[in-house]
């Protein structure tokens, strides 16, 4: 669900919820949590993958990788029900439950991940926001999405379950 940017602050319970599923499975594609370049180095080398690259073909030298991905459902720096990393931890991780996304009219919008307890605190409505010290590196994350939609035939998404990359176009056909 999204609303437009308002709201009183959101505060964590640092359940360690937000850690698990991380996997997701959209259009028949496998993805991770999504990782910006220079946040490959929280996680083990082997837990990172790309995740989303632009070009005219993988294979091509002038492919080039924009985002990664965590390959692991669970996150490894999940530390008795704790994030280990908490004060360097990703912006995917910083942002949630929320997330950017762009109006009609080009406004910035913040979604809502409805699996996060802390959401709900009266009657089941949502409360919060943003946090304004997170919204520059959300922004990022959503600047990703806007360079692959600005040609979706050269961009790409490696798809954790085959290990293949799908053009972005076939996402958003599908």
């Amino acid at each position: 669900m999204i609303f437009e940017m308002s709201g009183p602050s959101f505060f964590c319970l640092r359940c360690g919820k937000c850690c698990t599923s991380l996997l997701a499975e959209d259009k028949g594609v496998i993805r991770g949590l999504t990782l910006l370049p220079e946040e490959r180095h929280l996680f083990p080398e082997t837990m990172v993958k790309p995740a989303v690259g632009l070009g005219r073909r993988p294979h091509e030298q002038s492919f080039r990788i924009i985002a990664h991905q965590l390959t692991e459902n669970t996150c490894p720096r999940l530390e008795g029900g704790l994030c280990g990393i908490y004060e360097e931890r990703p912006v995917s991780c910083r942002q949630f439950p929320f997330s950017l996304g762009r109006g009609l009219d080009g406004s910035l919008l913040v979604g809502y991940d409805y699996s996060c307890p802390a959401l709900f605190t009266s009657f089941g409505k949502p409360i919060g926001d943003l946090d304004p010290d997170v919204k520059p590196h959300a922004e990022r994350l959503l600047g990703l999405e806007t360079e692959a939609l600005k040609n979706p035939r050269k961009a790409w998404y490696l798809d954790l379950a085959t290990g293949k990359w799908v053009r972005y176009s076939e996402l958003l056909e599908g």
